[in-house]
């Protein structure tokens, strides 16, 4: 095997391995608004849970501030009625009390109605708590692990980084800059075998010419499909 190709297969395993783990360090960002979103899920299905209760709460507040007042409007009648003397009168506040009367045992049976809904919401809406802590505490405990591969993998890119120029400087420049290009238009696979006369790059069979410079190992042959570096396999 031609120096060359010894030089760039080593190189390229390198470039390799730092543009995965940069791929890698790319999709945390994402990770974690995905963990994130998630969060916020379980949180608006506890709030949807608990809203139901509040509506109660308030409605209940309500209905209480209405009896409430219909009871002082019934002692109003009843003060008024022990004091009229007429008889038409004494019976019109009679019929005002018994309506103000119906009215309060509505509001009471509405209320008791209520009550009775929050008895059987309660134990849901308390499994719904701790489904909520326990997602929050699982989804908190891995953004807290993606944000240590992050500063794990930032370190070993900044090391492999550190270790590529060597691998680069024995390399003509000229074949460093074709092949630091295909690198990035070829995602990454630059330099590949020769396999039964087919390119593993492009998967496509090179002529016969080609096929022989590459068995010669005389120079640098290029796939005319791809562009790539053609080698014989190990």
């Amino acid at each position: 095997m031609l120096p060359e190709i010894e030089n760039l297969l080593i190189l390229q395993d390198r470039d390799q391995r730092i543009r995965s783990l940069r791929a890698e360090l790319s999709a945390i960002p994402g990770e974690c608004k995905v963990k994130e979103k998630l969060m916020q899920d379980s949180a608006a299905r506890l709030d949807a849970s608990k809203s139901r209760l509040r509506e109660i709460e308030v409605e209940r507040k309500r209905l209480q501030l209405e009896a409430s007042s219909k009871r002082e409007q019934i002692l109003k009648y009843k003060t008024q009625q022990m004091q009229t003397k007429k008889n038409e009168e004494y019976a019109a506040f009679n019929h005002e009390i018994a309506s103000a009367e119906a009215l309060v045992r509505q509001i009471e049976d509405k209320e008791l109605d209520l009550m009775a809904e929050t008895e059987s919401l309660a134990p849901a809406t308390a499994a719904s708590e701790k489904v909520h802590a326990d997602e929050t505490a699982k989804y908190t405990s891995q953004i807290a692990d993606l944000d240590a591969k992050k500063l794990t993998v930032e370190a070993l890119v900044a090391e492999l980084e550190a270790t590529r120029a060597p691998l680069a400087f024995p390399i003509n420049v000229d074949l460093l800059d074709r092949y630091e290009r295909l690198f990035k238009s070829k995602n990454g696979v630059v330099v590949v075998p020769l396999e039964h006369d087919v390119c593993t790059g492009c998967h496509m069979k090179v002529p016969t010419q080609i096929s022989l410079e590459v068995r010669g190992e005389k120079a640098i042959v290029h796939c005319p499909n791809c562009g790539r570096i053609l080698h014989l396999p190990a």
